[in-house]
């Protein structure tokens, strides 16, 4: 297989994961609001509310937050203070930027890194009200620092090619 054609296959892969958790994120969000509608209309109307509809929409919440992430750094999309970067001239402002990737990187792995002892803290745990295992709440955190490792490496390289681009520097 040459590199042209692995290149189209991760690209399309990439896509499809991208499309993926997008959709999920916003399946995951109208669960919430009908979980939520649904809870508050037993509530109040009913005066018998569901006993797990108030930690499951929290756990969805964590899951469509984490993926939502995800996307939004895969596009480039998530939030940046560009005031100050855009004030320098392009050389030392695509170093800044290389800089800046390269420390959400070791803020993700450290995120992750904390995460896990928590994990396994709550390995044996069960929510009350759903039975639920309480790794599904804390893994969300870890899941999403993966896929965003992932897309900020992505974004990382890209910023690289650019720099060596400007300064003319090959492969």
């Amino acid at each position: 297989m040459d590199s042209e054609t692995e290149h189209s296959l991760l690209k399309r892969a990439d896509d499809i994961l991208e499309k993926t958790l997008y959709y999920l994120a916003a399946a995951l969000l109208m669960t919430i609001a009908g979980t939520v509608i649904y809870a508050v209309m037993l509530r109040y109307v009913f005066n018998n509310p569901p006993l797990w509809a108030e930690e499951a929409p929290r756990v969805f919440f964590l899951w469509m937050t984490y993926l939502g992430i995800a996307v939004a750094t895969k596009r480039g999309q998530n939030i940046r203070v560009t005031h100050f970067i855009d004030k320098f001239r392009q050389g030392p402002r695509a170093i800044l930027e290389i800089f800046m990737h390269i420390l959400v990187l070791i803020m993700l792995v450290t995120l992750l890194w904390f995460n896990i002892p928590v994990l396994k803290l709550q390995s044996g745990g069960v929510m009350i009200s759903n039975q639920w295992s309480y790794l599904w709440p804390f893994s969300a955190l870890s899941v999403g620092c993966v896929l965003m490792f992932l897309y900020q490496t992505k974004l990382l390289l890209g910023s690289i090619r650019s720099y060596r681009e400007v300064y003319g520097k090959g492969s």
